[in-house]
């Protein structure tokens, strides 16, 4: 196979030594477009066959090239202010276990009315669940601890970090939900746990410049609890619903029945809201032994490649052969896409698990950033699943664009899924020409 930087060299020769010839066409200009897919090719001798046409008017070029994909894992990352937060664990035959929780700042619903407390007659605690995710059955605890850490809106809360609490506040039972619920979770908690949220009701204020409620009471982590092991079940909550909240019912001194509310208020223009943070942790140990992904963070390929909700593994890819136009600038790219199979076994992973969507990020400076095609406009980044091709097609150009012109550091992307997905991705990888990953590049080379 011919180098492609060996016949890019040929051909810009060729171009020009015809300088004249093309500035007089100028309104015919040159379109290249390379297919590129998984081959084994050494990354050092990344090439192509480059062939002119009758003449020097057009010049279409098609090759295949490498492109390896590798499953990335990062146990580290920021959970950002989430609206949906999660309680569960799920169990994969590929991806292995996978457990969520979550810490949440309570605020005031109201204004203490200041009339005494004479006797706490009942706690509920209600959850918003948006959607529940496997089977959930019954026997499910919750646990609830207060935090034992002030939580700051300026502070940036990992994923995976170890949360400081103090006791245990509370352990709860949770009823059973079927698959798909959306509904209000009501969950009765005991009088200690009411008379210790009002033991000083002093405290019962939020204001920014002295110690309040948020320091009183730091929050809750939420953590939950089932008695199997195997137990494969998500509940998804929408923690600023309104409807998401711990009522104390008590009686005043004049024996009057009362009502208060702690909430997690919705993010509004004006109003501070309260910090909520996700945890996530992932035992990929805990696959069955035959689907277990066998290379996370190494350099070895293998001929599948992964990318998986809840911050959990992704697939790094780097796009060869672009740094070769850089030096040859002015390019303007009209077209890049890349076409990234699914992997289906037809038992443990069918059709209908594969995610509707991807998304795909760079690394700027040590920083996660959506690609700038999805930022101009979502759609034109595509993609979405196919199930007529089984596979996914991404719109790169933008990122190619910013790349050649040096406003990109590397050609390198990540494909990942959003946190909110409920299913994971396995696609082909490092495979022939009939199955591998293809990246296709359409431009025009202004001389």
């Amino acid at each position: 196979m011919i180098r492609l930087s060996d016949q890019y060299g040929r051909i810009t020769a060729l171009l020009r030594s015809k300088r004249k010839k093309l500035k007089s066409l100028l309104a015919l200009p040159l379109l290249l477009s390379f297919i590129v897919i998984s081959c084994e090719e050494d990354p050092a001798h990344i090439g192509g066959d480059i062939l002119p046409g009758s003449d020097f008017d057009n010049i279409a070029a098609v090759d295949t090239f490498r492109i390896d994909l590798y499953t990335q894992y990062s146990e580290s990352a920021i959970s950002m202010i989430p609206r949906v937060s999660y309680l569960g664990q799920t169990l994969d035959p590929y991806f292995g276990l996978t457990e969520a929780d979550f810490v949440a700042q309570l605020r005031l619903g109201l204004a203490w009315p200041g009339t005494g407390i004479s006797g706490i007659d009942s706690v509920e605690l209600s959850l918003d669940i948006v959607d529940v995710v496997g089977d959930m059955g019954e026997g499910i605890g919750l646990n609830l601890y207060e935090v034992d850490e002030y939580l700051s809106k300026d502070s940036a809360y990992m994923t995976n970090r170890d949360v400081p609490v103090k006791d245990l506040m509370q352990v709860a039972g949770i009823p059973g939900l079927e698959e798909g619920a959306d509904t209000v979770l009501s969950i009765p908690l005991s009088k200690t746990f009411g008379n210790y949220l009002l033991r000083d009701t002093s405290k019962l204020f939020i204001r920014n410049d002295t110690a309040d409620f948020r320091t009183f009471f730091n929050g809750l982590y939420f953590e939950i609890v089932s008695l199997e092991e195997d137990r494969s079940f998500m509940l998804e909550l929408d923690v600023y619903s309104p409807n998401t909240r711990i009522v104390v019912y008590y009686r005043d001194a004049d024996n009057r029945q009362m009502q208060y509310h702690f909430t997690i208020p919705v993010v509004m223009e004006g109003v501070e809201y309260s910090v909520v943070y996700n945890r996530f942790s992932h035992d990929y140990t805990r696959a069955d032994p035959d689907k277990e992904i066998k290379y996370i963070n190494e350099p070895v390929k293998d001929t599948l490649a992964y990318a998986q909700s809840k911050n959990g593994v992704y697939t790094s890819l780097a796009i060869p052969g672009l740094e070769n136009f850089r030096s040859e600038m002015p390019v303007a790219v009209n077209k890049a896409r890349l076409y990234i199979p699914v992997y289906l076994d037809q038992e443990d992973y069918t059709e209908d698990m594969v995610p509707e969507n991807l998304l795909v990020r760079y690394d700027s400076a040590g920083i996660k950033r959506i690609i700038p095609d999805y930022e101009l406009d979502p759609a034109f980044l595509d993609g979405v699943y196919s199930k007529v091709n089984n596979r996914y097609e991404i719109n790169i150009a933008s990122f190619v664009q910013q790349y050649l012109e040096g406003d990109i550091a590397e050609p390198v992307i990540e494909i990942f899924l959003p946190e909110r997905s409920s299913n994971n991705l396995i696609m082909k990888a490092n495979r022939g020409a009939d199955e591998g990953v293809r990246f296709e590049l359409t431009y025009t080379y202004f001389e």
